[in-house]
């Protein structure tokens, strides 16, 4: 049996977009060599929700969450932009892992009905 979808079948539906970067999460854990997933907003933006969660628990009393996007999806013009920032174990060559969770990316948008890429940015944040 194949997994091609029947020709005029709608797409599969991805879900939400965080159930989208849950997926993404996943598919990228399991490409060997990578060990650990970061934050994929710039630090700049974590640092400064950090301050304004911070800020806004001590005025109000509510914790508010600062919980980060390991596998950032946003919509550009053309399509959606993906973004990951990957910690790679050794003895793996970055370059290489690099390369297998782009396909990894590319494999799991693929199951999902393929929607339109037009940036996937893989960064590699920590080599061992």
């Amino acid at each position: 049996m194949s997994d091609a979808l029947a020709p005029g079948a709608p797409p599969p539906d991805p879900g939400t977009p965080a159930q989208l970067t849950a997926q993404l999460e996943g598919a990228v854990l399991a490409v060997p060599g990578v060990d650990t997933l970061y934050s994929a907003a710039p630090l700049v933006a974590t640092v400064v929700a950090s301050v304004i969660a911070t800020t806004v628990e001590a005025v109000t009393g509510k914790p508010r969450s600062t919980s980060s996007v390991s596998v950032s999806v946003s919509e550009k013009e053309g399509g959606l932009k993906i973004a990951v920032k990957i910690g790679v174990a050794a003895p793996f060559a970055a370059p290489d892992v690099s390369r297998r969770v782009h396909d990894a990316i590319t494999d799991q948008l693929d199951q999902n009905g393929n929607p339109v890429v037009t940036e996937i940015a893989v960064t590699v944040a920590r080599i061992d």
